[in-house]
C-alpha cells in the first residue's frame, strides 16, 4: 500500500468516526484530523471531494459545540489555505460559509 492509500484509508475511518461517534472518540479523530491538516502536503488531498471530509467538518461545526467544533473549524481553516480547495469549500452546495454565520452569530449574540 502507497502511502496515498494509507492516507486515503485513514482519512476515511476518521470520516466515519466524526459521521457515527461523539465524546472521546469523535474528539480523537478531529484531533488527528487537525494534526494531519496542519501539513501543507495533506491539504489539498485532505480537501478533496471524494474523501467526504469537508461535508463531515460541516456537520460538526453545524451540530457541535465545544472543542468539537474548534477542532473542525481549526482542520477546515487549514485545510482553505490550499488555493486548490478555496472553490469547493466555498461553493453553496456545501454549506460552509451559513454554517460559519451561524458560529459567528451565536459566538457574537
Amino acid at each position: 500500500m502507497t502511502a496515498n492509500e494509507e492516507l486515503r484509508s485513514g482519512i476515511i475511518q476518521l470520516v466515519n468516526t466524526i459521521r457515527s461517534d461523539s465524546g472521546e472518540a469523535l474528539a480523537n479523530a478531529l484531533g488527528t484530523l487537525l494534526n494531519l491538516s496542519a501539513a501543507n502536503e495533506n491539504r489539498v488531498y485532505m480537501g478533496s471531494k471524494d474523501l467526504g471530509l469537508v461535508p463531515a467538518l460541516v456537520a460538526v461545526v453545524s451540530s457541535d459545540s465545544g472543542e468539537a467544533r474548534e477542532k473542525a473549524l481549526r482542520t477546515l481553516w487549514n485545510l482553505s489555505a490550499a488555493n486548490e480547495n478555496k472553490v469547493y469549500m466555498g461553493s453553496k452546495d456545501l454549506g460552509l460559509v451559513p454554517a460559519l454565520v451561524a458560529v459567528v452569530s451565536s459566538d457574537s449574540g
